[in-house]
């Protein structure tokens, strides 16, 4: 009976996951409640997840990788690599891999890719390159370069704890790497030549303005004589609730400024720049004693007067506007900031934006007062991609966070202690020695991957106690007739290619390591190469902007649609495949 509740809560976990009608946390815990509740599990197994190894040294490196983020080395080591590059899109594209792929086989990979989101967006710009040539793949190689040590990315520490746990050794710090540089150099291969072609152009290179299409829905409006707005400021008017539309800049004597700074109490003759669609503008004069003055095509100067900025910001992973609409967060309010446009999978949102739930991935635009840009820059709901000044490089910080981080690889590389050990030395150190703030630790962790793995451990686990593994493995080997194990393996490694394209890498890591090794139980050969196989097929969504957290923060940034992924990484996902199930048995024999 276990063992049906069981399949039936995997199912139900797996439906939940693809479909993201829940938070994957939140999925979960409802998953650690059924075990629990169902009493398939003890209270003491259920939990066991967080205080698994796999979830601990997770947690380390979200702060070795914080650590090493604030010494701003990261930033201006990028910065100088994308700025020698020539005006060539090839080059900037392989100059961007050069960059990413060593970084993110160290730190998580998320957090590479937000840093060097800014950066290429930077290049791209200043060598009227579409963003769209470069975001995909610079997602693509930062997932390919952390497949090449241990720490570049949680799914091979997953692994490598639940084959701790099993009787078989962990994986060594640069175990893989040769096998991981390989498949970088012949998927990168595949980037340069052929996914280049194929890269749609969804963003031209051009004005913010003209690229998020505001001109058809910018309009000047002129304060007539006896209007009712006079008097008043503009936020004191409410203009943009009362008439349905949104106030962009306040000119008066030739001079515009931001709408919360404004010029004082509105006059007639006052000229306001707005957002609204025409059919709005038609009943101003009458209601609001507002006329509509000959259109002409505004620039991004138009909504960047001397004391306001023009902003691209991305919605990041445990952001606090993910489910929300900008209306239901007062935005304006509490971020000191107008949104003027949405992108999401390639379209442009302009109308009624307010009232739009926002998801990870979105693009936004934004309009906001110089004065604010510091509180900006300090917030941790959307990562800015435009703008700001690089962090200042820190080479003490920069030095000590550096030698923190190769002391814990050095370590678990020679073995001296365990990777867990390491990572937590580490962490600690990263405080100690000033490198990070307390505060600043538990706002790098990201919490939705540590309860993610804390609730989906122990369904593995009881996958295992309860038999239900050992018969999906032999229901998976009589699917294959009488495979030998070169057979099994490829069937693995497509299996758990699909299941990561619509879960997340973590959580099919989490979920298939009991199932690769009752796989090689079955066949009766040595489960490493099933297991290596897994760290390298989680790793690999690229056909799908859901599976990985660098697909969707490169989503908006690049204009691309859901099928964008699809023509690029289907191809590339086969490639990989066929490597990963050659190469493994010559690396790590049956």
């Amino acid at each position: 009976m276990d063992e049906i509740l069981l399949v039936v809560i995997l199912i139900g976990a797996v439906v939940l996951l693809a479909t993201e009608r829940l938070r994957a946390d939140v999925v979960a815990m409802v998953v650690l409640c059924a075990l629990v509740l169902l009493r398939i599990l003890e209270p003491r197994q259920a939990l066991s997840g967080f205080s698994n190894p796999a979830t601990i040294t997770v947690a380390c490196m979200f702060i070795l990788s914080a650590g090493l983020q604030a010494s701003g080395v990261i930033h201006a080591l990028a910065d100088r690599l994308l700025k020698g590059s020539s005006a060539s899109p090839t080059t900037v594209m392989l100059m961007t891999g050069v960059a990413i792929a060593p970084f993110s086989a160290f730190i998580n990979n998320t957090a590479a890719v937000a840093i060097f989101l800014p950066l290429v967006l930077r290049a791209s710009h200043s060598r009227s390159i579409s963003p769209s040539y470069l975001m995909m793949p610079l997602s693509f190689f930062a997932m390919l370069g952390g497949t090449c040590t241990l720490i570049g990315t949680s799914t091979n520490i997953i692994v490598s704890s639940a084959a701790a746990e099993h009787g078989q050794p962990g994986f060594g710090m640069f175990e893989f790497s040769k096998l991981g540089l390989i498949v970088l150099l012949i998927c990168g291969a595949y980037l340069m030549l052929i996914g280049r072609h194929i890269l749609p152009e969804r963003i031209k290179a051009e004005t913010l303005t003209e690229g998020f299409h505001l001109n058809s829905y910018l309009s000047e409006v002129e304060v007539l004589d006896g209007s009712p707005l006079i008097g008043q400021t503009v936020v004191e008017a409410r203009i943009g609730d009362a008439y349905n539309l949104e106030v962009l800049g306040h000119v008066r004597d030739k001079q515009m400024r931001n709408v919360m700074a404004g010029h004082g109490a509105l006059l007639a003759g006052d000229i306001l720049l707005v957002k609204a669609q025409a059919e709005t503008l038609v009943g101003l004069g009458e209601r609001a004693g507002l006329a509509v003055r000959p259109s002409r095509r505004h620039s991004d100067s138009d909504l960047r007067p001397g004391d306001t900025v023009l902003l691209e910001a991305v919605i990041t992973n445990n952001s606090e506007l993910e489910g929300r609409s900008l209306k239901a967060v007062d935005f304006r309010n509490n971020f000191g900031a107008t949104a003027l446009a949405i992108r999401r999978g390639g379209e442009d949102l302009l109308e009624k934006i307010g009232h739009v739930r926002l998801r990870l991935g979105d693009e936004l635009l934004i309009q906001a007062p110089r004065q604010n840009l510091e509180k900006l820059r300090n917030q941790r709901a959307f990562l800015i991609l435009q703008e700001l000044d690089l962090p200042t490089l820190d080479v003490r910080k920069a030095v000590l966070s550096g030698s923190i981080i190769a002391g814990v690889v050095a370590v678990a590389a020679f073995g001296i202690y365990p990777i867990v050990s390491a990572a937590i030395a580490g962490a600690v150190l990263m405080v100690v020695t000033g490198c990070l703030n307390v505060r600043r630790v538990y706002r790098e962790v990201d919490w939705v991957v540590i309860v993610l793995l804390g609730g989906l451990i122990p369904l593995g686990i009881a996958l295992e106690t309860t038999g239900a593994a050992a018969d999906v493995a032999d229901l998976i080997l009589r699917l294959g007739g009488q495979m030998g194990p070169h057979v099994a393996l490829g069937l693995f490694v497509l299996l758990t290619a699909v299941l990561t394209g619509a879960m997340s890498n973590n959580a099919t890591a989490a979920l298939l390591a009991p199932l690769a090794i009752q796989i090689a139980v079955v066949l009766d050969v040595d489960p490493r190469p099933f297991l290596v196989a897994l760290t390298f097929a989680a790793s690999a969504a690229f056909y799908t902007p859901i599976g990985y957290q660098t697909n969707l923060l490169v989503y908006g940034p690049g204009g691309y649609k859901f099928a964008d992924y699809f023509r690029v990484g289907a191809p590339l996902t086969v490639l990989y495949v066929v490597l990963v199930t050659w190469l493994i048995p010559m690396f790590f024999p049956f």
